[in-house]
């Protein structure tokens, strides 16, 4: 029983430390206790990439070659010993020393009181991360406003565009890069999206990313929310401008942008234009787009599928395309 009390007291004292914990236990580096890095060298089987750590609440780690464990397992791996040698280590560097209880009772008191100051620390960090990352996205969110206001007209011959068959449509550019603005509640700018000659997509460090948009057009009857900032445009096109689009910039987004256009536009016929994900399981664009509709009672269309031939789904932008792109209100 006491052994049982001790490894469970040592347990709860280490949660959300795990990090420190096994670089001073084990000699690990940051690098190797930092759930942000994916894919490195593993520090128990040697493996080269196969190795991530997962939190440094239990210390939860995962090794595609050796397995994967908590805080403990991992010490017992690198430091080739007993689980009991491990909880041993992990109590002298936490400065916790066995206790003796003359009761089930006191020990479980003991045990509660452990768990509050654990509570209450776990709360202290959730706070504090809240806090900075409230400040790091205010910093984007500047940064942001700046770069639009300094960067130039994007040009029509920007290789991502001629591709798309689509006019800037008032984007920016800087260097090679089109520059997206990014809305939020309010319509307000908090990110943006950089697209580069390719067609690879990236926000600002730190920037805003959830429940943000990009609006095309003014008031209108009919509205839509869509995935991309080229679906968008070319449903805009498509419509002769006289509608207006909400690009949700991802599936991910799609509720949230769906409710903030709905809130925006409440007198407005809404729709959500989806994905035809047909070369996914359960197409998800159009799966996500119905759930997002039936929150804010909304209509859903999509485009006819793709040539059975073809591997790709389709999105709108694919549909215009397919039918003249910028020649499109000509035919």
């Amino acid at each position: 029983m006491r052994a049982r009390l001790f490894t469970e007291q040592v347990k709860l004292t280490s949660a959300g430390q795990w990090d420190s914990v096994l670089q001073a236990v084990c000699g690990l580096t940051d690098d190797e206790v930092n759930p942000r890095k994916n894919n490195m060298p593993c520090p128990a089987c040697g493996g080269r990439d196969r190795y991530s750590f997962m939190s440094i609440e239990d210390g939860n780690y995962i090794c595609r070659q050796c397995g994967s464990g908590d805080g403990l397992n991992l010490m017992m791996k690198v430091l080739e010993c007993s689980f009991t040698e491990a909880v041993e280590h992990t109590a002298r560097y936490l400065g916790i020393e066995r206790q003796s209880y003359s009761n089930q009772a006191q020990a479980t008191v003991q045990l509660a009181r452990i768990q509050d100051v654990n509570r209450e620390r776990r709360q202290e960090q959730q706070q504090a991360a809240a806090r900075e990352k409230q400040q790091q996205q205010a910093q984007a969110q500047q940064r942001a406003a700046y770069l639009l206001a300094t960067a130039k007209p994007a040009s029509p011959l920007h290789p991502y565009l001629v591709r798309k068959q689509l006019p800037p449509l008032g984007l920016q550019q800087q260097g090679s890069l089109l520059l997206v603005g990014l809305y939020s509640h309010g319509h307000t700018l908090v990110n943006i999206e950089y697209i580069n000659p390719q067609g690879k997509k990236f926000g600002l460090k730190h920037g805003q990313r959830q429940g943000v948009y990009h609006r095309f057009g003014r008031d209108a009857w009919t509205v839509y929310v869509c995935e991309g900032w080229a679906t968008g445009a070319s449903i805009y096109l498509m419509d002769n401008q006289a509608v207006r689009v909400y690009a949700a910039m991802g599936k991910g987004n799609l509720e949230t942008v769906a409710h903030i256009a709905r809130e925006q536009n409440p007198e407005s016929r809404l729709v959500l234009a989806a994905d035809n994900d047909t070369h996914l399981i359960n197409n998800p664009g159009l799966t996500d787009a119905i759930k997002a509709a039936e929150q804010v009672g909304a209509l859903v269309m999509f485009p006819p599928a793709a040539a059975p031939a073809s591997k790709q789904g389709m999105d709108f932008s694919d549909y215009y395309l397919a039918n003249g792109g910028l020649s499109y209100g000509s035919m």
